[in-house]
């Protein structure tokens, strides 16, 4: 656990590979305003924000704390059940993405589960943005990662918690919509904060905004993304095979309507191309190891079922 000071008021909370059972660096960033205190993201479970808690009782800090969900992902919002008194704040489709993905994501990610993980939705929700004015804190909608990211501004100091919007080397790509994710990252580059946090690459400088613009449009017109010798290619091979995956995953959402259950077609899906229900903790592995034509039969098979 590393724990840094951003500017005046900011804590940067970072659990490193090696005592973050993920396998790579995951930070969550806590603001201290005047009024409030804002916490970017929850981690894994209750007792990884054990540290949050014992450091507002340390500080003596008498405002009261608002949770902010960048997205729906496990390891962002599996600890909001750490902070019953508290609201949590995110997008609309982090709402709804959240809920739609609880039973796979619970079950396909149980190892990373250290004690008992409840769901808590967030309570407040916002569609653009929400701006608390008298401390000086934006949230707003930055769709790219996922349709539901957004990012935390604190105008005060000039930080942007972007979360998983930005990466080293590359970011990962959960949503289809490349152009958006380009647009969205231009607007984080433009906005020209002094400081900004990646939930998993840490604070980072502004070359790499231009380098993950310039790798999402490359995957967008499916050029070969050249790394150096040697280099860690991050999320690309994933990336590649995933945007594979999800032209299924939107194809059945737009036959099945309202009553598309995500758990059940993944489940449906995998076994059709071949994959036990044992190996859905490994799914992006899965993912990654099976070729186009196999997704197709997989599909066909799908839609005879």
């Amino acid at each position: 656990m590393k724990i840094r000071k951003i500017g005046k008021r900011g804590v940067l909370f970072t659990f490193e590979d090696g005592d973050s059972p993920i396998g790579c660096d995951t930070s969550v960033y806590l603001v201290l305003g005047d009024k409030r205190a804002y916490l970017c993201d929850t981690f894994l479970g209750p007792q990884w924000m054990d540290v949050i808690k014992l450091y507002l009782r340390d500080t003596h800090y008498e405002g009261r704390l608002v949770v902010f969900n960048s997205h729906s992902d496990f390891d962002h919002v599996w600890g909001n059940g750490a902070f019953e008194d508290s609201n949590i704040l995110a997008h609309t489709l982090t709402r709804k993405r959240m809920k739609e993905r609880w039973e796979f994501d619970y079950s396909k990610f149980s190892r990373f589960r250290r004690d008992e993980v409840s769901m808590r939705l967030p309570n407040i929700t916002f569609n653009d943005g929400l701006f608390f004015e008298d401390d000086g804190i934006e949230f707003r909608h930055a769709p790219g990662h996922t349709v539901c990211s957004s990012i935390c501004l604190d105008w005060q100091e000039s930080v942007l918690f972007a979360g998983d919007l930005l990466e080293e080397p590359v970011p990962v790509t959960l949503w289809g919509d490349l152009v958006t994710f380009t647009e969205t990252l231009k607007s984080l580059r433009d906005l020209n904060f002094s400081t900004v946090i990646s939930a998993h690459s840490g604070v980072v400088g502004p070359e790499l905004c231009d380098r993950n613009i310039e790798y999402i449009k490359d995957l967008l017109l499916r050029k070969e993304v050249a790394f150096p010798a040697g280099a860690d290619e991050g999320a690309h091979p994933f990336n590649v095979k995933y945007l594979q995956y999800l032209k299924y995953e939107e194809l059945a959402r737009a036959k099945e309507g309202k009553s598309f259950d995500l758990s059940k077609f993944k489940r449906e899906f995998w076994a059709l191309a071949g994959y036990g229900q044992d190996r859905m903790a490994e799914e992006s592995k899965i993912i990654k190891e099976t070729p186009p034509e196999r997704y197709e039969e997989a599909w066909e098979r799908y839609l005879r079922r």
